[in-house]
């Protein structure tokens, strides 16, 4: 089936509709949805839609009617793919606002909303980001998202957020940072070359002519 990207009067509704009073007070909105699911398009193994529009929706929406629960659902399901599609490609990732964090404490800027949309889309995939030998090359990745998100106070968050300067040079990675997860966690380890047995040549057999590459 092919597939129809979003157009502009369609992302304009969806964003719309989860700011609007049929949804829960929870719920996310359109740029931390974003966040959501632009996480889940980088996990190697992705989790299907029933799965999570109820971590988007927090409680199932007022929808006036069956036909426009389906179509809401289709609208989120479609920006998801519209985002695997992105990663896919080799444009560069766009985050859909400006790279910059509130300086009103209580007043949260769009990046630190997609942000903490993006980190729970990570903790909602968790094992396929860290069960592998490229934990800690992921986890280094993660830093800039959680500096954006404002949601943790690991000494090395916080000392990056009491820096204007050193915030905002750490919050710039991010786009770039969203193609490296994403190549990191969809590229095969190198797979070791078995040494070859050459029937014939004189003292190969039973012997091994290659050396095990270091992990």
């Amino acid at each position: 089936m092919h597939h129809q990207p979003l157009d502009d009067l369609e992302l304009e509704e969806l964003e719309n509709f989860l700011d609007s009073d049929a949804v829960h007070e929870d719920c996310q909105n359109f740029v931390m949805a974003h966040g959501f699911l632009t996480a889940l398009a980088i996990s190697p193994e992705a989790p299907a839609p029933s799965q999570w529009l109820p971590i988007v929706f927090e409680e199932t929406p007022e929808f006036t009617s069956d036909k426009e629960q389906k179509h809401i659902e289709n609208l989120l399901v479609r920006l998801f793919s519209d985002l695997q599609k992105e990663l896919e490609s080799e444009d560069d990732y766009l985050v859909p606002c400006d790279i910059e964090v509130s300086h009103n404490p209580d007043e949260l800027s769009e990046l630190e909303e997609w942000a903490s949309g993006f980190m729970e889309g990570v903790f909602f995939t968790e094992r396929y980001w860290f069960e592998s030998e490229k934990e800690e090359e992921v986890a280094e990745c993660l830093l800039p998202f959680m500096v954006a998100s404002g949601l943790f106070e690991d000494e090395e968050v916080q000392q990056i957020r009491e820096s204007e300067k050193l915030t905002q040079s750490c919050i710039a990675q991010i786009p770039q940072l969203i193609t490296d997860l994403f190549l990191i966690l969809r590229t095969e380890p190198e797979k070791k070359t078995k040494p070859k047995f050459h029937p014939g040549k004189k003292g190969s057999q039973g012997k091994k002519t290659g050396k095990k590459g270091k992990r």
